[in-house]
């Protein structure tokens, strides 16, 4: 039973209930045998017409209902024969959606593997679009705030923005931040209502560090070679002009053969760490570490004899791929500067040995230590702490075995006190 049916059957009782009070209190005070039938037939009269009612309401109800399906139905005929024709051009929509989507993908993939920075802002001077390398080197600030002025840290970067939009101009300025030197351009793009502004940041970092290292590399090979170049030079003027002749003729030959090998050794050490740099693909070879350490130990024999060094030495047999160049120059120059800043009778310890898939090789010496100060400093090149300038050496010798070190991705480290002993570990 619907709820229209409970509602007029509700009133119908109703209606009776309130007949029945009234008849029942008009025969208590008018006791009559008619009464009876007079409710009977105000009963059936009054239930006669709520059932009128009733089935007035349903025949209406009901014709309403079918002219709103009427409707309904022509509504759903037109909205098909509509839909018949939008049909093709949603799905042109969906489409064109679909490859704006994929060329954004693309777009946002090829600058995630730009080294350049990418920052893109629009009329309403909005942050809408950055690669990673342009969060990286700006350090964007987090924000749902998309403004440039909100997400940018760096005022003259912002001052920087704010001319190119005011001017249509291009920008270019360097700036100094975080300790890396940025390039940083700023592009405009589009009409003057509809202004973008594409920034493009450039890491100098490298290329200035490449230009201070050329610059000091040929100043400071210009000063090494001058000083033997001279030296060379004022020892053939003497013996060419018959200066000096006999036994001073003699150590001035002598002299000159000291310096011609100090310059081949300069010029050998240029070269390696030349070859090192450049990192070649030379094809890597079984390399025998204890064999060429022991060979390498034989050729300062007399040196370590001439020091009165004690040498203790203790090698497994370790093998490796490498290039036996490398092992070679390794050894060499590390023995030969714990020959060379060593004391006289003082002591060498090396150990050459393998745990599960490292190589560690260990040297100290007891020689004449380095400064705290110039720990730090010791592998870059020509650099030599200032006790030790008057011995001999090219200032190459240690930076040509952290390449080497970086080369297999190894790792080196120094202990060391001054006037006690110098320790270097390798770990390959």
């Amino acid at each position: 039973m619907n709820e229209n049916k409970k509602m007029f059957l509700r009133i119908g009782i109703l209606v009776a209930v309130l007949l029945f009070i009234f008849f029942s209190m008009y025969q208590m005070l008018y006791p009559e045998w008619i009464n009876v039938l007079i409710f009977v037939v105000f009963l059936i009269v009054s239930e006669g017409f709520v059932f009128a009612l009733y089935m007035d309401y349903r025949k209406n109800y009901h014709n309403t209902l079918d002219k709103d399906k009427a409707s309904f139905i022509k509504a759903g005929l037109k909205f098909s024969e509509y839909g018949s024709r939008i049909d093709p051009l949603v799905s042109e929509i969906e489409r064109l959606n679909s490859e704006l989507d994929q060329r954004d993908a693309q777009i946002a993939m090829m600058s995630s593997y730009s080294l350049q920075g990418i920052i893109l802002i629009d009329s309403k001077k909005n942050i809408i679009y950055s690669n990673a390398k342009g969060n990286e080197l700006l350090h964007l600030v987090e924000s749902k705030n998309t403004s440039f002025i909100a997400q940018i840290r760096y005022a003259y970067i912002k001052e920087q923005i704010e001319r190119t939009f005011l001017n249509n101009e291009s920008i270019s300025k360097e700036y100094l931040i975080n300790h890396k030197n940025l390039s940083i351009k700023t592009v405009p793009s589009g009409k003057k209502e509809d202004l973008h502004v594409l920034l493009l940041i450039d890491d100098l970092s490298e290329k200035i560090r490449l230009e201070t290292v050329k610059k000091d590399f040929f100043s400071y090979a210009g000063h090494e070679l001058k000083t033997p170049i001279t030296i060379l030079k004022g020892y053939a003027d003497l013996i060419y002009n018959n200066i000096i002749s006999g036994e001073e003729a003699h150590l001035a030959a002598g002299k000159m053969i000291e310096q011609s090998d100090y310059m081949n050794a300069f010029v050998d050490d240029m070269l390696m760490l030349s070859r090192l740099e450049t990192f070649t693909d030379i094809p890597l070879q079984k390399v025998d570490l204890k064999k060429t350490l022991l060979d390498t130990l034989s050729n300062y024999e007399h040196e370590i004899l001439k020091k009165e060094i004690v040498l203790n030495v203790y090698a497994e047999d370790v093998v490796m791929d490498a290039d036996s160049v490398d092992i070679q120059k390794l050894f060499k120059n590390m023995i030969e500067n714990a020959i060379k800043y060593n004391v006289e009778k003082g002591s060498i310890e090396i150990r050459l040995e393998k745990h599960t898939n490292q190589i560690i090789f260990m040297i100290k010496d007891s020689g004449l230590g380095i400064p705290f100060e110039d720990i730090n400093r010791v592998f870059e090149r020509f650099y030599r702490v200032n006790q030790l300038r008057k011995i001999p050496g090219t200032g190459l010798g240690l930076s040509i075995v952290k390449h080497i070190v970086n080369k297999y991705s190894g790792h080196i480290n120094v202990e060391s006190e001054v006037n006690k002993f110098t320790k270097f570990t390798i770990i390959l």
